[in-house]
């Protein structure tokens, strides 16, 4: 028997799971005061009055965190998007797919604690943050080991 608040997985779970991370990551990384996406740069003109520099670091760890977490989203998709009755012939492409975002999990969790590090979250935001991936890596390992198990007879 379902609690409340919770639900029996389907076809659908990963994919909501995955957008739902997806969308918390943005949501959470667009506070520029929490997680700053570039740098401060303070110069001085000739009369030796001041003026800053903000520049956007392409390659800042907010991007790579953002970054990840669309690629989990959209392995994911792409891979739930694949057709066996009408394309069979894919089954290892859609089953590599889930690998893959099962390995974005996991490399997800390792940016996560240095983002722990460098912006000094809450001990609360990284519990919630990482449970919400490591939920979602366990979902996508379900979803692989079924598909895998139905695949045998394909």
């Amino acid at each position: 028997m379902l609690h409340e608040g919770q639900y029996k997985e389907n076809a659908f779970t990963p994919v909501i799971n995955a957008m739902e991370l997806c969308d918390y990551v943005f949501t959470i990384t667009d506070n520029v005061k929490k997680f700053p996406e570039y740098t401060v740069t303070k110069r001085k003109f000739r009369d030796n009055s001041d003026f800053i520099i903000l520049q956007m670091r392409e390659d800042s760890i907010v991007n790579k965190v953002r970054q990840q977490a669309y690629d989990i989203y959209m392995e994911v998709f792409t891979a739930n998007e694949i057709n066996l009755k009408r394309q069979p012939y894919r089954k290892e492409e859609r089953l590599q797919k889930e690998l893959h975002a099962i390995q974005l999990c996991n490399e997800h969790l390792a940016t996560i604690q240095l983002c722990r590090r460098k912006f000094h979250l809450s001990n609360k935001r990284i519990k919630y943050w990482g449970g919400k991936t490591i939920d979602l890596r366990g979902i996508i390992e379900r979803w692989h080991d079924s598909d895998r198990d139905r695949f045998k007879d394909l």
